[in-house]
């Protein structure tokens, strides 16, 4: 009996290192201040599974909602105008776009005032620039994506 008691807190805790082993860290992010942003500021997160959307990073900042969707998965997306927006590698950071201060694991967002309502820019420290569409797609496990 004294065996079983010591083996099981081993065991749990054995499986609770290997289930966190596998996860992605998204956060916290920091303001440019290093306080921790609110996750009703920013949070990012992986899309949900039962809607088909577990290849997609979502980030919501400030009320909007951006995916990283490199294959595609969300579909078409569209800007308030109807306007295509898609997910982008850049060359660099466009114009008019600007540091937010707000970073995490070494990166950190950008926006352009122009463009904020359809993209955020995320900057990497070694120079990576993505261009992340708006994505105001809900999940509520009933429904996939298409696709």
């Amino acid at each position: 009996m004294r065996l079983r008691n010591r083996i099981a807190p081993l065991v749990v805790a054995a499986l609770v290192v290997t289930a966190c082993a596998g996860m992605e860290s998204f956060g916290p992010w920091v303001n440019a201040d290093g306080q921790v942003m609110q996750a009703s500021q920013v949070i990012q997160f992986r899309g949900f599974a039962a809607c088909g959307q577990q290849k997609v990073v979502f980030l919501q900042f400030f009320g909007d909602q951006y995916a990283e969707d490199p294959e595609g998965v969300l579909g078409p997306l569209h800007g308030k105008d109807g306007r295509l927006l898609t997910f982008a590698i850049l060359d660099a950071v466009p114009p008019g776009a600007e540091p937010t201060g707000i970073h995490h694991d070494g990166r950190e967002i950008y926006v352009d005032p122009a463009t904020r309502s359809d993209y955020v820019y995320i900057v990497y420290a070694n120079g990576r620039v993505e261009r992340w569409p708006r994505a105001e797609i809900a999940c509520d496990g009933s429904a996939r994506i298409p696709g």
